[in-house]
């Protein structure tokens, strides 16, 4: 959006119910709000040196360089960040500030630097999860979770037995999310069978002459995702789509090729909400660069430097970029 121009040097204004607040310095604008940082050059062009997400911030603080100039400086969280076309490299970019800025600026940077901590927490919403207690009936325990996500499903007849030994395999501390039709494939089995997405596991109920189950809990997963199926022709209803499921622990994937594409699709959703969950409400995000880190990528430096493949500018300028991350 354009903004008016304001007199004065430091600015609060409001877009789209959002605050915006600006500092203008002799050789930059700085501007922060509506979840970005951006960093302009004066003039009529307003040449874009820095626009990003406030999640791709590692910090920004004041500094007072070694000339006595007070300083902005903004450390990215990625080295390889370009700015001004040339990577960044862990060097921070600096925005120089008057003195008499400096009160203003004090209350930018504690601004930025507490909406980066609010970006690396995962709040998920999440409904009541409590597991209900089972219900006696003439074939055993019934589950009102259980019940509720069946009914969702696409109905099929031959699938009475695994709905019925879903409502026994269920523990009393997880929650069964959603539930589908799916032909598995190996190593998570072979033939038609019900899929159960919980709180705790991924269950694959087997259906017809060979009863078996297969389980792999959530902790173990890394993610789920849709895909078209590749089943062989006739093994899906294709009047549904056949759509499957690709779940991944990070050494292999298991395939479920889907009979309902609606279904397999809650189903995948559900298994990606369970392992976000595992991660616990309030956990913090993406974690800054560590000193190991940090040590591993100025050992890289100097080998490079070394071979001839950095030169000395460049070895000076991105150690330097290193250490003033520590």
């Amino acid at each position: 959006m354009s903004c008016p121009s304001y007199r004065g040097r430091g600015h609060n204004y409001s877009a789209g119910g959002t605050d915006i607040v600006e500092l203008r310095t002799p050789t930059a604008i700085l501007r922060h709000g509506e979840g970005r940082l951006t960093v302009l050059r004066p003039g009529t062009d307003g040449e874009r040196v820095l626009d990003v997400p406030i999640a791709d911030l590692l910090k920004v603080r004041l500094n007072r360089r070694a000339d006595d100039a007070v300083v902005i400086e903004i450390y990215l969280r990625y080295p390889t960040a370009v700015l001004t076309g040339v990577p960044a490299d862990r060097t921070p970019l600096p925005v120089l500030i008057a003195e008499h800025d400096v009160p203003t600026a004090l209350g930018i940077v504690d601004r930025i630097n507490d909406q980066i901590m609010a970006t690396q927490r995962i709040d998920i919403a999440a409904p009541d999860l409590t597991p209900p207690a089972p219900e006696w009936g003439k074939s055993g325990p019934v589950r009102a979770d259980v019940d509720r996500a069946v009914r969702r499903m696409a109905p099929r007849k031959d699938a009475r037995s695994a709905i019925n030994a879903l409502h026994r395999y269920v523990t009393s501390d997880e929650y069964v999310l959603e539930t589908a039709i799916a032909i598995a494939s190996p190593p998570a089995g072979s033939g038609a069978g019900l899929l159960a997405a919980t709180t705790d596991r991924l269950l694959f109920i087997g259906i017809g002459g060979d009863r078996y189950a297969h389980e792999l809990p959530v902790p173990a997963i890394l993610g789920a995702r849709t895909v078209e199926s590749h089943a062989a022709p006739g093994e899906v209803d294709t009047r549904h789509g056949g759509s499957g499921m690709d779940v991944s622990d990070g050494n292999r994937t298991l395939h479920f090729a889907g009979v309902d594409r609606a279904d397999i699709e809650r189903v995948t959703c559900a298994v990606n909400f369970a392992v976000r969950r595992q991660a616990a409400d309030g956990a913090p995000g993406p974690a800054d660069p560590g000193v190991t880190q940090l040590y591993s990528e100025w050992e890289l430096l100097v080998e490079r430097h070394s071979l001839g493949m950095v030169d000395d500018t460049q070895f000076q300028r991105y150690g330097r970029g290193i250490l003033r991350s520590l």
